[in-house]
């Protein structure tokens, strides 16, 4: 059976599942599932890049936001503070060369950053969440079994399948494994750098 769309995905749920009569819960199942892998899931795929024009010394976060991997504001690079910290630098009497950020609600918030300033910002995103039945993404067409496995998952949890639980829970965990390890491997390209051993004269 193909897993290529959402709507082949549901398909594959209601197989796996032994069930023809959830057609209507089996979207929750989908969204439930997407919650689980914006969680455990981190790919490359899942990394992106924004740039723009600061207006003020707050920043939104993008909609897809998971979390940041390097925020540049003009030619700084910009270092990451809890809240406390970034407030307790932020009342500092020097402030000057702390180019500093942090993250409340659903902004960052800069210092040293002015309005007008360029910036650019690496972040983990998550997936388009799925919604008509000829959606697709990045992971439903490389890792089809993540999608499938954390659905069904919550399906056992629906139908309170104790068994069925746990077997998902199982394959639902080594798909993820699989993928993240997949990716981890790509990541590092090239064959591990080797000393050769100089020969006497």
């Amino acid at each position: 059976m193909a897993i290529s769309t959402y709507g082949e995905l549901k398909t594959a749920v209601a197989s796996w599942l032994a069930r023809s009569d959830l057609g209507a819960v089996i979207p929750d199942f989908v969204t439930l599932a997407e919650e689980d892998i914006r969680n455990d899931v981190r790919v490359q795929a899942m990394e992106s890049l924004v740039t723009g024009t600061l207006t003020g010394s707050t920043l939104d976060h993008p909609s897809d936001f998971i979390f940041a991997r390097r925020l540049v504001v003009g030619s700084k690079r910009y270092e990451y503070r809890t809240p406390e910290a970034f407030q307790d630098a932020q009342a500092s009497r020097n402030t000057t060369g702390l180019d500093l950020y942090t993250s409340i609600g659903q902004a960052f918030h800069l210092l040293n950053a002015n309005d007008g300033d360029s910036y650019s910002l690496i972040y983990t995103a998550g997936f388009t969440a799925l919604a008509a039945d000829t959606d697709t993404n990045w992971l439903l067409t490389n890792a089809p079994s993540v999608y499938l496995f954390a659905a069904c998952r919550h399906g056992a949890m629906y139908l309170k399948d104790d068994n069925e639980l746990a077997r998902f829970e199982g394959l639902y965990a080594a798909a993820v494994a699989r993928v993240n390890a997949r990716e981890s491997r790509a990541a590092v390209s090239g064959s591990p750098l080797q000393q050769i051993p100089q020969r006497s004269a």
